[in-house]
């Protein structure tokens, strides 16, 4: 608390103006009695004001702003949708792995086969050489 005190020179002209002392000095006590009550009533009002304030401003940032917790919760939805995904994602190239290896063996036996035609007819071209059936005719 701030206790207020009357300047010399304005002691001086109630001096004056009232012409005793003792009625200035009661005058003087008097007004700084109520210059600090009104000083102390301002300090009240400014406090309280200062709290609306503060909660006017703090409730205004809560609808605006985002907190920490709604900031949260939202990320880990959005980390719960990426994992899903990553999860579809996973599944279509397993369906796609598991595609591609029944092609693997498909091309595996086309070419198993394909060598066997191609062995079979080495085969028949070669028996089929007349060349080469009276060089086995004169071998045997």
């Amino acid at each position: 608390m701030q206790t207020y005190t009357m300047r010399r020179e304005a002691f001086d002209l109630l001096v004056e103006a009232l012409g005793e002392t003792e009625k200035a000095k009661i005058f003087a006590t008097a007004m700084e009695s109520q210059i600090d009550f009104i000083d102390d009533k301002a300090n009240e009002k400014i406090a309280e004001k200062k709290e609306m304030i503060k909660i006017e401003v703090r409730d205004e940032l809560r609808r605006e702003l985002v907190t920490r917790e709604i900031f949260e919760e939202r990320l880990k939805i959005i980390e719960e949708k990426f994992k899903s995904l990553r999860n579809e994602i996973n599944e279509r190239f397993n369906v796609v792995d598991e595609k591609f290896k029944v092609i693997d063996e498909k091309f595996k036996s086309l070419n198993f086969k394909l060598n066997i035609f191609i062995a079979i007819a080495l085969i028949a071209l070669t028996f089929a050489n007349p060349a080469f059936v009276q060089l086995i005719g004169e071998l045997f």
